[in-house]
């Protein structure tokens, strides 16, 4: 059958225009020659008569019942269906049941749970046995040095020592026989905490356990507003030996 068609154009300019009404067309219905003349097609259903023979799949089903106490035997009533077969309802969820509790135990997440600290344990003890990763620093080296000797420096500031950093402390021989004290950090950049010249007027002094104290015009300065004033400068070193040692090397190169 051809698909219907409108037979007048909708545009701007006729869209506000009434449609002019159609007559209703009558039906008639054909005659019995007509009607044999034309061919006509019946649906034929699958399985039908399968189905209504055998009763489908819930011919045997014809509802519930009750059975009392005598039916379903001790422990209450029992349900059941049309066909004959009963079933017993769980003692724990019968109305008015006394021998047994009404709550349900149900363990069934134990193992889980056991399975989950075991876990969580065995986790907590390897992060206990793994150690944190160490920084890997690589020194600068002074292969001209004659002397080198892991150190803390401190600088004196209104009566108090404050520390400077922690680094090795390097004696070098430099032109016209003089020595240079250089101190750098221990880090990969190796920065200067001190860089002087050991002169014959400097004062070295040993004090305390591990100390040697100098008194020198620090480069870098340590106090911008006064970078040539003379400061007092603790050197630690770890031992007493230690300290005696570079005490001795310093008097030493200020005689020379």
């Amino acid at each position: 059958m051809a698909k219907r068609i409108a037979d007048k154009e909708l545009t701007d300019r006729n869209w506000d225009q009434e449609e002019e009404s159609e007559e209703a067309g009558i039906f008639s219905i054909a005659s019995e020659d007509v009607l044999k003349s034309r061919p006509i097609k019946k649906a034929k259903r699958r399985n039908l008569g399968t189905q209504a023979d055998s009763g489908g799949t819930f011919k045997g089903f014809k509802g519930f019942s009750l059975c009392g106490a005598g039916s379903g035997g001790a422990g209450g009533s029992a349900v059941g269906f049309g066909n004959g077969s009963l079933f017993k309802p769980l003692p724990s969820l019968a109305n008015g049941s006394s021998g047994l509790s009404s709550t349900p135990s149900f363990t069934g997440f134990n193992a889980a749970s056991e399975t989950k600290t075991t876990s969580g344990e065995e986790k907590g003890n390897e992060e206990e046995t793994e150690e944190p990763p160490k920084p890997v620093v690589n020194e600068v080296k002074e292969d001209d040095a004659f002397y080198s000797t892991k150190c803390k420096l401190f600088y004196k500031k209104e009566n108090e020592f404050k520390e400077k950093g922690v680094g090795t402390l390097h004696l070098k021989q430099v032109a016209q026989q003089k020595t240079q004290l250089l101190v750098r950090a221990d880090t990969n950049l190796g920065n200067i905490l001190l860089n002087i010249l050991v002169q014959s007027s400097m004062p070295c002094t040993r004090m305390g356990k591990n100390n040697v104290m100098v008194v020198c015009v620090p480069n870098p300065p340590v106090d911008e507003k006064s970078p040539t004033t003379p400061v007092p400068m603790l050197i630690r070193v770890k031992t007493a030996q230690d300290a005696d040692e570079l005490h001795k090397i310093i008097m030493e190169k200020k005689a020379a």
